[in-house]
């Protein structure tokens, strides 16, 4: 039989798989079995088969033979020998063509559709939201803007859900969105006006639903919609949830209860939790927003048992220039907690309450929180006096800490510029290291 060697010939796939299916048809045409009547002639046959083959490979791809004993047609180096098998290869190729590709664009096709259906029905709903927008915002403007009475006021209302609502909830819950985006930034319209028509339009009833949900996040939805209104009748509705256990809860009541008090903020007298800090800047800014006088209770919250209700106090009595006694002053300088202490000294040196000279310098040999000590010597810059003065340099042989030292050394060049001039220390480090101190208190530009 014969050896055929396939050299590596550049041929392009459609043509290396006609030879392919080719050789596959004539291997199964010559690999049949002999008919043992007639042996000689099949064999003849199956011969003649080979070489028509043989020259045809010759003819076409350059085929070189070599004749050598064996029992079996061997083709090596096919130009794709990537392609496993010739039969591997029709299939993958009938793979492609009538299933893998008619798939992949069907599905391209659906996911185009899909694009443009969502795109068109978006179209449509932004369409019919700024239409509903528009009707809604001159519906709110109307009735806000005119001198309605209250019946007027009712009948255009009842006329409007008839209307444009048809008991629609998201279209209701959309005109009550508007409502109180309207309340947050009119602030000089008639408060009993928009309470009328947010009553008129029954959302009243939906806050209250609000307030009775389980779930805090709608409880404090509701509280809201009562704080934006300035609804004060309904803080009877909100106050239960002071003692709640969800801390999120509870301060969004406390900051509702602050909104809608008066000018006394009585919520505070008996308020027992902590007040977190973003609470309380939250709590000063709506006091200081209402551009109320100080609050006549502020005495009674300098002694409140709650720290965090003193602490408020404190910056309230500072922004009202609030006149502090002595026995405030010593009393909230006993406080155990070092952050009343240190709220109660900033408000010394804000108010430059003169006179708390010597009751600093009392509690300074009492304090033990570096920082507190560090904030006195910064208040003795403001109000000191030679008194202040001399104890002062008395502090700059004892402490150690150089943070502390360093606002010793301003302390006494604050009240006698001149001090320091005549000064002769004894070591000679330390008199190096007050130079050096003094030449950043001097110069601005010095770092």
């Amino acid at each position: 039989m014969f050896y055929l060697v396939v050299p590596n010939i550049r041929r392009s796939f459609e043509e290396d798989l006609n030879l392919q299916i080719q050789l596959r048809d004539w291997f199964v045409d010559v690999s049949l079995p002999l008919d043992p009547q007639n042996q000689k002639q099949c064999t003849l046959l199956k011969q003649n088969k080979m070489r028509t083959l043989l020259h045809y490979f010759i003819a076409e791809t350059g085929i070189k033979e070599n004749f050598i004993t064996s029992s079996k047609l061997v083709l090596q180096n096919i130009s794709h020998p990537n392609i496993p098998s010739i039969m591997n290869t029709r299939d993958l190729f009938l793979f492609l063509k009538y299933f893998l590709i008619p798939v992949l664009l069907v599905f391209l096709i659906s996911i185009v559709m899909v694009i443009l259906f969502r795109r068109y029905r978006l179209d449509r709903i932004d369409y019919k939201t700024v239409q509903m927008e528009d009707t809604v915002n001159g519906f709110l403007t109307e009735l806000i803007f005119s001198d309605y009475t209250e019946e007027e006021l009712k009948l255009r209302i009842d006329a409007f859900k008839k209307n444009s609502l048809h008991n629609n909830k998201k279209l209701s819950h959309f005109v009550l969105k508007k409502l109180l985006h309207i309340k947050q930034n009119v602030q000089q319209m008639s408060q009993e006006k928009f309470i009328l028509i947010y009553e008129y339009f029954g959302f009243n009833k939906f806050t209250e639903r609000l307030l009775a949900d389980r779930s805090w996040e709608r409880k404090s939805q509701g509280i809201m919609h009562y704080q934006i209104l300035d609804h004060k009748a309904k803080k009877e509705l909100i106050a239960p949830f002071l003692q709640s256990n969800h801390k999120a809860l509870r301060s969004n009541a406390l900051i509702a209860m602050i909104s809608l008090s008066n000018e006394n903020f009585d919520v505070l007298d008996h308020y027992e939790a902590t007040i977190t800090r973003a609470e309380e800047f939250k709590i000063l800014d709506l006091i200081y927003q209402k551009e109320v006088s100080i609050p006549t209770n502020i005495s009674a919250w300098l002694k409140s048992k709650n720290e965090s209700i003193v602490i408020i106090a404190i910056k309230l009595a500072v922004r009202y220039k609030f006149k502090f006694t002595r026995d405030q002053l010593n009393y909230l300088l006993g406080s155990p907690n070092p952050l009343v202490r240190k709220e109660i000294i900033i408000a010394i040196r804000e108010l430059k309450i003169e006179f708390a000279n010597t009751i600093l310098i009392t509690h300074y040999k009492k304090e033990k929180n570096l920082r507190n000590k560090i904030s006195i010597v910064k208040t003795f810059q403001k109000i000191g006096t030679p008194l202040t003065r001399d104890y002062a340099l008395q502090l700059l042989s004892k402490e150690n800490d150089l943070d502390l030292k360093f606002e010793i050394v301003n302390c006494i060049y604050q009240i006698d510029k001149n001090f320091f001039s005549n000064y002769i220390s004894k070591d000679r480090n330390e008199e190096e290291l007050i130079s050096k101190m003094l030449l950043h208190h001097k110069s601005p530009y010095i770092n």
